[in-house]
C-alpha cells in the first residue's frame, strides 16, 4: 500500500499523483525509482611515480613498516542514515492517539510494529503502521515494510533511504483520515490479500504543487500484500491508486 513513489507505498501512488497533477510530492509507494544525480562526474587522474633515475638504491622497506593507503571513509550504514534524518514524531508521542486512527494510543497500537517489538501479522498491521509511518516520517518502517518485489523495493538500501527522505515522505501534506476497508484473501494464493483504502491529505502552506493550502485531496488505493510463509509477516507488493483531483478520478495513477 502506502514506496509502491511511500504506495504501501504509497510511494508509489501519490508519486504519481503529484508527477501528475502535483509537481511537487513523491507517491505512498516508497517513491518512484528516480535517480538523483547532484555532482557532475569528475575525471580523475592518477600521480606517477616520482624519481627512480637518481642512480642511488633504494632501501628495502621493511614489511612492518609499510604505510597502506585506505580507500576513502567507509560506506554509511542504513542505521544511522536512518537516525540522521528527521521526524515528525510528536512529544509524548506514545501516549496520544494513533494517527492511524484506530481508536488507540501509539504506545498499543503503531507504536510497537515500529520498533520492531512485534511483527505485522496482518494487512491491516501494515497498512495502518505503514500510515502512522508517513504521517509522522518514519522512513526506516516504510523501507522495512516493503515486499521485494514491489516496484519501489531498491538494493542500495542507503540511497533508497536518502531519496525517499529527499522526495517520497509528503512533506507539502498533512494527513487527515485513513479509511480502511476489509481484508480479502486471493483465491489461488494463501499468502497473497488485498485491502481497498482511502487517505484524505491536507495541503500545506508554502506547498508548490496545483492545490492550494488547506485544500484536501483523497487517495484511493487497492493494495496488495504478501505474506512470508516462514514467519507469517504481511508486507506491501503493490497498489492500483486513484484521486479525487479533477480529471484523474477514473485514472489509475501508477498503472
Amino acid at each position: 500500500m502506502l514506496k509502491g513513489k511511500p504506495s504501501f507505498l504509497w510511494a508509489a501512488f501519490l508519486c504519481i499523483l503529484i508527477s501528475s497533477s502535483l509537481d511537487s510530492v513523491v507517491g505512498f509507494a516508497a517513491n518512484k525509482h528516480r535517480s538523483i544525480n547532484t555532482s557532475s562526474r569528475r575525471h580523475l587522474t592518477s600521480l606517477s611515480a616520482k624519481g627512480g633515475g637518481s642512480g642511488k638504491k633504494k632501501k628495502p622497506k621493511r614489511a612492518g613498516a609499510q604505510t597502506i593507503k585506505g580507500f576513502g571513509a567507509p560506506p554509511p550504514k542504513l542505521e544511522d542514515v536512518l537516525a540522521a534524518l528527521k521526524m515528525r514524531i510528536p512529544e509524548g508521542a506514545d501516549d496520544k492517539p494513533c494517527p492511524c486512527e484506530s481508536g488507540i494510543v501509539y504506545n498499543d497500537c503503531c507504536g510497537p510494529l515500529h520498533r520492531g517489538d512485534r511483527l505485522c501479522l496482518t494487512m491491516t498491521d501494515v497498512l495502518r503502521s505503514r500510515y502512522t509511518a508517513f504521517s509522522w516520517r518514519n522512513i526506516g518502517h516504510v523501507m522495512s515494510t516493503t515486499h521485494p518485489s514491489c516496484r519501489d523495493y531498491r538494493e542500495d538500501q542507503v540511497k533508497w533511504a536518502n531519496d525517499l527522505d529527499k522526495g517520497g515522505m509528503f512533506d507539502s501534506f498533512e494527513f487527515v483520515k485513513l479509511e480502511a476497508g476489509p481484508e480479502v484473501m486471493s483465491e489461488d494464493n494463501e499468502n497473497e490479500g488485498f485491502v481497498q483504502f482511502k487517505v484524505t491529505l491536507r495541503a500545506k502552506e508554502g506547498s508548490n504543487g496545483r492545490i492550494a493550502a488547506g485544500e484536501e485531496t483523497k487517495i484511493s488505493e487497492r493494495s496488495t500484500f504478501l505474506r512470508d510463509p516462514n514467519d507469517g509477516s504481511w508486507s506491501y507488493a503493490s497498489g492500483d491508486v486513484r484521486s479525487d483531483v479533477a480529471g484523474l478520478e477514473d485514472t489509475t495513477l501508477n498503472a
